[in-house]
């Protein structure tokens, strides 16, 4: 049935195929530390989840072994949208086609076998994904905590079979092949990563563009630069990457037409209804709903800090007048822009 599985993975378009046992994870005590000093901030699922990932039993009593699958999908075709939007949220949502592409995984496995059992997850349920990964043997978690593959890099997502069959487990990744590098520590603009295998999400651009929706703090708007939507930094030093990375096969990962077709001043005058109809459907981008997208574009405006921007966020400010947080983040923006503008005018003159 391994073989069976592995074959059939690779048809169905994963990258990377692993199996392991439903044993507590090794990092299992510094996740409980991690989540005990407060370094998830307000992503209080984590707490809950933690019974479930401490015993991953909970979630399939009848569970012998954990099938780990990654794709690649890291796409570097150009956009012209003057902004960063992470390389896996540029296209369709990963979790949708990614879970159909599991549940054929077991759906064939159980044409073969009847008494075939699973369950399928793909980064919605309560497990240490890149644990699991590692002790499949896909390769180490880096300093930037993502599991690196020897040959591939780290552009990957990860999904996990979990079934009622016995299967051979793989032997772990057990090398650490990071060495003395330092690049994805050094790289972060917010100083997210305070040190190997250490995240503050409460510093990480990916956390306050993504999974907060209220209001920025100040002393992180501008370190968030350009980056409209999640942040690839870490990723995208690493010399793994650099070397061994490529182009993904899947074409659900190419970027989205919105992010060619329309521009900062559009997207921060956008209706919620348009922003439901045009950004969001299918897409990862719908994670910080119409408030918190907006709160992002304004940021870029503001550190962009152009004057065609001038008008569009004072049309903003009027059209959301009555939303302190957006008030608060289209001013902000806006006081940069003007006072750019009001340098660049006096330089020339």
């Amino acid at each position: 049935m391994k073989t069976f599985l592995k074959v059939k993975a690779e048809s169905l378009g994963f990258d990377l195929f692993g199996v392991t046992t439903p044993l507590p994870g090794q990092h299992l005590e510094a996740y409980r530390v991690w989540l005990s000093e407060g370094m998830h901030g307000d992503m209080h699922y984590l707490e809950r989840h933690l019974p479930l990932k401490e015993d991953p039993l909970l979630l399939f009593p009848e569970m012998q072994s954990i099938v780990v699958v990654a794709c690649n999908y890291w796409n570097e075709a150009p956009t012209a949208l003057a902004a960063s939007v992470a390389s896996y949220a540029r296209g369709e949502d990963y979790h949708g086609f990614m879970k159909a592409m599991l549940e054929s995984l077991g759906q064939s496995a159980q044409a073969q076998d009847p008494d075939f059992q699973y369950r399928s997850f793909v980064d919605s349920g309560p497990l240490m994904e890149r644990d699991l990964a590692q002790r499949a043997g896909l390769g180490w978690l880096g300093k930037n905590n993502c599991l690196i593959h020897p040959q591939k890099g780290s552009w990957f997502l990860l999904g996990c079979l979990l079934t009622n069959a016995t299967l051979a487990p793989d032997r772990p990744f057990e090398n650490f092949h990071c060495g003395s590098c330092s690049r994805c520590i050094d790289a972060c603009p917010t100083q997210a990563l305070t040190a190997p295998h250490q995240l503050d999400a409460r510093r990480c651009i990916a956390y306050w563009t993504i999974e907060q929706r209220e209001e920025i703090p100040d002393a992180l708007r501008e370190p968030i630069g350009e980056l409209l939507f999640g942040c690839d930094i870490c990723q995208a030093v690493c010399p793994w990457n650099e070397r061994f990375a490529s182009p993904t096969p899947h074409a659900a990962f190419a970027p989205k037409a919105w992010l060619s077709d329309k521009n900062l001043e559009t997207l921060v005058l956008m209706t919620e209804h348009d922003f439901m109809i045009q950004i969001a459907p299918r897409s990862p981008i719908k994670r910080p709903k119409y408030r918190g997208f907006l709160r992002n574009v304004s940021l870029v405006m503001g550190n962009q800090k152009q004057a065609r921007f001038i008008a569009p966020l004072q049309q903003a400010l009027k059209n959301h007048h009555q939303d302190p947080m957006l008030v608060n983040h289209f001013q902000w923006a806006l006081d940069r822009c003007q006072r750019s503008n009001a340098m660049t005018t006096h330089a020339i003159s």
